[in-house]
């Protein structure tokens, strides 16, 4: 029986340990990391923004992250960096590790955070949704992701440096709540902006690196430890802020056997449990109201210490605080009385021309009814000496106003490493988009990512492996790797709706006559007439232009096709046709000499004969000319010469006599026979020239005198 047991119980073992194992095995812990640093803006050069990306990527690699990360990306870019992130956080399962850190100009919109890319040009309020990425759009879809760690780190509260016209934003960025299973962290408290740095790197990332490298912190402590940091670098200038709803511990790095212990000897958890007035001297409790960073810790300093040189930047971050909390509130309730009610408690508030804007999207008038309900938003109405801290442009902890803070206790911030006060500057990146990396690691090799994590970085022999066989190199996102083919312009799928403004740009137009004077068809698009070869003339056109008999009358208006009218009488004269083949300004003079015909010349239909210099005999036939007058209500017609272009006209300096124009009714076609014109009715005005030739003024044809009976006209003269 006890063999059995024995048996037994060694079978239950291995059971278990195979499941275990297995259990383990499926419970590796997978982090992912997307770093992205924005200097080169249009309205501004920020001088640490993607050194500092390529510093805390380094250090995200040490704690077992696969870095994406990138510098300078567009909004297209950047949109689509961010799309392939979450796909890259889906693929991995329910135990990935998610981690976006986001360095370069931040601002808030509307009770919404925007991170702003290089290619942004906001020239007012209104331009920041369109030209800037918002937060939301982003952090919405990764909370959705199954896992319980994801980190949001916005290095990006900055002054703005983008026009706001005469409704300014409000600075910094905007207090958010943070959902189950994702932590948030500002390189500034809400609503306050960071002072200006000269580099290479920043105080923000500095700080977050060495609490990286310290090992063995949880997430909460490493952002506790870096708040007083960066407190201490920037002489109280900027205090960070730090929010998380991830439930149980979670550690980026640990320490390796046989490193150095930690340097605290206090559990800080001690530390944190004792009242603010149960510290023994005042820069330990200013040390604990900054470590805790709550309205409770900022009202328990001031009430013990009213007057101390740090209460003036204690009261400020509490205004500041309060003050961030109740426009959130705000914001989630969105309704009229609730921005009537931050109105009525910061009339000169950061966030006033937010709330007119609401109010205005939401047709409610800026100035409340006198009996509207006050909203109730859970924080107590600031003392008036709070406004003070709030109602100005650009919140900064910086200025007489505020003293230097005291140096941190060592049991609340150990002293720091040598080797982060005293960063070199890194290479310069060797390609466009690339982070610069430091030339040698940050964290030191007696740290390690935590045992469950499993490291899935570019394989062995990649480029940029770097010491002791750990790979240095941050990859690209495939939307860099990839970008949209060379001179495209930006919007080339951009198709406009139906009415709108076209981008195709007018068909050239060809000639509008040819050789022989006569117009070609107007082209299918109806943009202008088309190029054709001379060949039989076109039938005569509905309208009455073609060479039928017609009676004098007023001029019809331009036909489709730009042939325009034809009998003309003294009158004013018609504007020019849309396509330029209309009537033009006509200086009338003195009728030619008549012909030895009486009248026009008969033309016989037929071929079109090809361009010539040279009259074609045989095609016109002399008739006994009018008798000659001095004034005459239209001018003599001349021979007609279908192979010929038209003489140039004569130009006379007498005054133009107005030209009256009268519509005449359109005939029927014309038989195929020979038509004679009377001598009474003008023939069609001549065609204009090719465009490559200076197109006559209209009036009397100006050519050679008519043989006379029985001689014929040749290049010499009439034989």
């Amino acid at each position: 029986m006890t063999k059995f047991a024995r048996a037994a119980a060694l079978g239950l073992f291995v059971i278990l340990a195979s499941t275990l194992g297995q259990h383990a095995s499926q419970a590796a812990e997978q982090r992912f990391a997307l770093v992205i640093g924005n200097d080169e803006y249009k309205a501004a050069k920020l001088a640490t923004s993607a050194n500092d990306a390529g510093l805390v990527a380094d250090a995200l690699q040490s704690a077992g992250f696969t870095v994406t990360g990138a510098r300078n990306l567009d909004q297209a870019t950047l949109r689509e960096s961010f799309r392939e992130f979450l796909g890259q956080v889906s693929a991995a399962g329910p135990d990935a590790v998610a981690l976006v850190y986001l360095a370069g100009i931040g601002l808030q919109f509307n009770g919404e955070n925007y991170f702003v890319p290089v290619d942004a040009d906001i020239q007012r309020d209104v331009d920041v949704p369109l030209q800037a990425i918002r937060i939301s759009d982003f952090t919405q879809p990764l909370a959705s992701l199954p896992g319980r760690v994801k980190i949001i780190i916005l290095d990006a509260a900055r002054q703005n440096p983008f026009a706001g016209g005469n409704q300014p934003l409000a600075g910094g960025l905007a207090l958010v709540e943070p959902v189950p299973s994702m932590a948030i962290a500002f390189n500034a408290a809400p609503g306050t902006v960071a002072p200006d740095e000269q580099g290479p790197y920043g105080a923000y990332a500095t700080s977050l690196t060495e609490m990286i490298a310290a090992g063995g912190l949880g997430l909460d402590d490493l952002f506790a430890r870096l708040r007083l940091r960066v407190s201490d670098l920037t002489q109280g200038a900027e205090i960070p802020w730090y929010a998380s709803q991830i439930d149980g511990p979670f550690f980026m790095t640990e320490l390796a056997a046989g490193a150095p212990p930690p340097p605290n000897v206090v559990p800080i958890a001690e530390v944190r449990a004792k009242r603010i007035r149960d510290f023994a001297n005042l820069d330990d409790a200013y040390a604990a109201a900054l470590d805790r960073d709550s309205i409770d810790g900022y009202e328990q300093f001031l009430a013990v210490y009213p007057s101390s040189p740090y209460s003036a930047r204690i009261a400020g971050m509490l205004a500041v605080r309060r003050e961030a909390i109740i426009w959130r509130r705000c914001v989630t309730a969105d309704t009229p009385p609730a921005y009537w009610s931050y109105l009525r408690r910061y009339p000169n508030g950061p966030h006033v021309w937010d709330a007119r804007r609401r109010l205005a999207i939401l047709a409610a008038a800026y100035d409340p009814p006198p009996d509207f309900a006050y909203y109730d938003f859970g924080v107590p109405p600031p003392p008036p000496d709070e406004l003070g801290y709030v109602d100005q442009p650009i919140i900064i902890f910086a200025g007489p106003r505020y003293a230097p803070p005291p140096r941190p206790p060592l049991f609340f911030l150990p002293l720091r490493p040598h080797a982060f006060a005293t960063l070199p500057p890194p290479p310069p990146p060797r390609e466009r988009f690339f982070l610069p990396i430091p030339a040698g690691p940050a964290v030191p090799t007696f740290v390690r990512p935590p045992r469950s994590v499993e490291f899935r970085g570019p394989p062995p022999g990649a480029p940029g492996a770097g010491l002791d066989g750990r790979q240095q190199r941050v990859s690209l996102p495939n939307a860099v790797m990839h970008p949209p083919p060379t001179g495209q312009p930006p919007g080339a799928g951009f198709h406009p709706a139906p009415g709108g403004p076209t981008t195709l740009k007018p068909l050239p137009v060809p000639p509008r006559a040819g050789p022989g004077g006569t117009l070609p068809p107007p082209s299918p698009n109806g943009v202008g007439p088309t190029a054709v070869k001379p060949g039989p003339p076109p039938p005569p056109s509905p309208n009455g232009v073609g060479p039928t008999a017609v009676k004098p009358g007023p001029l019809p208006p331009p036909s489709p096709n730009g042939v325009g009218p034809i009998a003309v009488k003294p009158g004013p004269l018609p504007p020019p046709s849309p396509n330029g083949v209309g009537p033009t300004a006509v200086k009338p003079g003195p009728p030619p000499p008549p012909p030895t015909g009486v009248g026009p010349t008969a033309v016989k239909p037929g071929p079109l004969p090809p361009p010539s210099g040279q009259p074609q005999p045989g095609m016109v036939k002399p008739l006994p000319p009018p008798p000659r007058t001095t004034i005459a209500p239209t001018p003599a017609p001349t021979p007609v010469h279908p192979a010929m272009p038209p003489p140039p006209p004569a130009l006379h300096p007498q005054p133009p006599a107005p030209v009256t124009v009268h519509p005449a009714a359109p005939p029927p076609p014309a038989p195929p026979a020979p038509v004679t014109v009377h001598p009474a009715l003008p023939p069609p005005p001549p065609p204009p020239p090719p465009q490559n030739q200076q197109r006559p003024a209209a009036g009397p044809a100006a050519g050679p005198p008519p043989c006379p009976p029985g001689k014929r006209q040749t290049p010499q003269g009439c034989k």
